[in-house]
């Protein structure tokens, strides 16, 4: 009696054994610094780095090598002891973009060492999800900057290969010739290298200060700045005024807003159209955001760079090495002159 009584109650024990995936939803496994950079913890080439560092664990288990694919879904994932929500890892996480009006004075960056504001302080986590800057403007400059917790569609924006176009509102110290401006179009060298493919256009030219327009597809640090001040033009402010399709329409400063559903097809669309266009060519060599150089083919060595052993040639017709004698000349008799050479020693004296 007791034994079938006992017996049911241990049937109603639920089991302990996790379920498996596909009893719930497929497996959808993915590159982990491409669920990185879809969290918005950062880009995939910064995700990389953080994975190199062994700051990327993965169910408890340090990640050092790349490659390695996860289920955003169901595995547990954490940068830095800090846990990254699956809501915001998953592919059909809820995406959020802004439009922000970066001041003067304020980094285009997550966190600054020396407790300087920057961009994520003046959005704060939108309906619960952290925001990160796609691109970078320099602290001196203002103008519009998109944040979003959408990896892949930072990484389309701040790749070369998709062109797209950023406009600043440029104003330079002196008079700006349309010469110079053309000069600028066809590269101006800087310590990185030549750059590349953009548009200068004047707007108002006077004695003392000239507004221009400059389109950027791609650039380097502080490029307009530094591009102008060797053309003997010294900036007085930068602003950018458009970011691919989007415009400021009466943000001011230090404010923020929600991007329409329009703006969002747009940006996308224009990722997705320059998507197979050719990269602009750069002049400068590494790394991801540039096009690399090839590398040169071996050719003849030159003659005049080749040494060539100094002395007088001996029976076989072979040139006498060594060093010269002191005070003899190449065709004295020191240690590769004549008789009296011998092998790397002085002449004598």
């Amino acid at each position: 009696m007791l034994r079938a009584i006992a017996r049911p109650a241990a049937r109603l024990v639920p089991s302990l054994r996790p379920a498996p995936r596909a009893a719930t939803f497929p497996p959808v496994e993915e590159r982990l610094q491409k669920v990185l950079a879809r969290a918005g913890v950062a880009s995939r080439r910064e995700a990389e780095r953080l994975i190199a560092e062994g700051r990327v664990s993965v169910n408890g288990r340090t990640i050092r090598e790349f490659g390695v694919k996860v289920d955003p879904r169901m595995d547990e994932i954490r940068v830095d002891t800090i846990l990254v929500r699956r809501e915001t890892a998953t592919p059909d996480a809820k995406r959020v973009y802004l439009l922000l009006n970066k001041p003067k004075g304020v980094l285009c960056t997550v966190k600054d060492t020396h407790g300087r504001p920057t961009v994520v302080d003046l959005v704060p986590p939108f309906q619960g999800r952290r925001l990160y800057p796609v691109g970078r403007l320099d602290e001196d400059s203002e103008g519009l900057v998109l944040m979003t917790n959408d990896g892949e569609l930072t990484a389309r924006m701040t790749h070369p290969r998709y062109a797209v176009p950023k406009v600043y509102d440029v104003r330079v110290k002196g008079k700006l010739t349309p010469d110079k401006a053309r000069e600028y179009e066809a590269g101006v060298w800087l310590s990185e290298g030549k750059t590349g493919n953009s548009r200068v256009a004047i707007r108002k030219a006077g004695f003392q200060v000239t507004h221009v327009a400059v389109t950027l597809h791609e650039g380097m640090n502080r490029e307009i700045r530094r591009a102008f001040e060797k053309l003997g033009f010294p900036v007085l402010s930068v602003k950018r005024i458009q970011v691919g399709p989007l415009l400021a329409r009466g943000l001011t400063p230090g404010r923020y807003r929600p991007l329409a559903p329009e703006e969002i097809a747009a940006l996308h669309e224009v990722t997705a159209g320059n998507a197979d266009a050719t990269p602009p060519r750069r002049t400068r060599a590494g790394g991801d955001d540039v096009t690399p150089r090839r590398k040169r083919r071996p050719g003849k060595p030159d003659p005049a760079k080749t040494w060539k052993p100094r002395g007088r040639p001996d029976q076989k017709g072979q040139p006498r090495g060594g060093r010269r004698g002191r005070g003899q000349d190449s065709g004295g008799r020191g240690a590769g002159g004549g008789r009296q050479g011998g092998r790397g020693g002085r002449g004598r004296r």
